[in-house]
């Protein structure tokens, strides 16, 4: 249990010191808005993905995560 314990310490000292770990989101603002744009336009999420050049799953975690905003806006 020692090992856990200093994981776990470990990377908290990290958070506080402003790292993050895991790694980086794929879809930066501007292929967020393209995802949204396309989706819009009634595009597949096949095709919006090989457009944008990501993952379907990534496509639709975008749509996914973006629909709560839309719900609350109206």
């Amino acid at each position: 249990m020692v090992i856990v314990r200093k994981t776990k310490d470990g990377l908290e000292a990290a958070r506080r010191r402003g790292r993050v770990g895991g790694r980086r989101p794929v879809v930066d603002d501007d292929k967020r808005a393209a995802i949204l744009a396309r989706r819009e336009r009634g595009e597949s999420i096949r095709t919006i993905a090989a457009g944008v050049k990501v993952c379907v799953g990534v496509v639709h975690k975008t749509l996914t995560e973006a629909r709560p905003e839309a719900q609350g806006e109206r």
